[in-house]
């Protein structure tokens, strides 16, 4: 009766602040459901990265809410990306301030977030101008299957960001944007979880291509390299390391 009781108790309870910008949620599970999900959370949790704009852990709730989007995005075992509806004016597109994105459930987003979303995502966007309805995109610049396994294939199956080797939660990000003339070609497009994908949109972080070797560069919002190059060796140094 007692264990019967628990199962009975058991509820999700989901809570829109008033504009939509945030999420509350709270509720209870019998044991066996929760130690289902309590153990989930844990080992995706452990599996979050260092916050490269800090070079620290976040702390671990932090990093148990992130957990929680990437097993809710990855819960599709079919390998079809999240849809998403997105309202946006036509300037979000094209700049980083002007305009306004809306998610289809009324939530304001940032541009550059929305810009994140149709990177990678099947996007079904409404474009606004002047107040005017100008069209209406379905599946923009989505990366066909045959694409995105070849993009898998030349990137190891993980996550390019210095010092990850996350292969779950990989979005494929369009180096130059698709918005600003980028192709969707294997040369323009790149392997990275999510959690570094949104600092490389939101947080402003860039990716460049070394001209002499084709090697891809992060770097910082202020463009210093991520991470630091090692300093060279004193050249007695070398000399020890390698004798001439």
């Amino acid at each position: 009766e007692a264990e019967r009781s628990v199962w009975e108790r058991r509820r999700l309870v989901r809570q829109w602040n008033l504009d939509e910008s945030e999420l509350r949620f709270w509720g209870n599970l019998p044991a066996v459901g929760g130690q289902l999900f309590d153990d989930a959370i844990h080992q995706a949790a452990c599996r979050i990265p260092v916050n490269p704009d800090t070079g620290l852990f976040d702390s671990y709730q932090t990093r148990s809410a992130d957990a929680l989007v990437e097993l809710a995005a990855t819960s599709n075992r079919g390998g079809t990306p999240p849809q998403v509806s997105v309202n946006v004016d036509y300037e979000v597109l094209t700049t980083r301030t002007a305009g306004v994105a809306e998610l289809a459930g009324g939530a304001l987003v940032a541009n550059q977030t929305a810009r994140r979303l149709g990177c990678d995502a099947v996007v079904e966007a409404v474009v606004r101008q002047n107040n005017t309805v100008v069209g209406v995109g379905r599946n923009s610049r989505t990366v066909p299957g045959w694409l995105r396994r070849l993009v898998h294939h030349r990137d190891g199956g993980q996550c390019r960001f210095p010092g990850c080797h996350n292969r779950r939660w990989l979005q494929t990000h369009h180096i130059h944007h698709w918005a600003d003339g980028g192709a969707t070609e294997l040369d323009n497009l790149i392997l990275v979880c999510g959690f570094h994908h949104r600092f490389i949109h939101e947080h402003r972080w860039h990716i460049t291509i070394n001209r002499d070797d084709g090697r891809v560069v992060f770097r910082k919002p202020d463009w210093t390299i991520h991470p630091k190059p090692r300093p060279k060796l004193h050249p007695q140094m070398m000399r020890l390391v390698r004798p001439t």
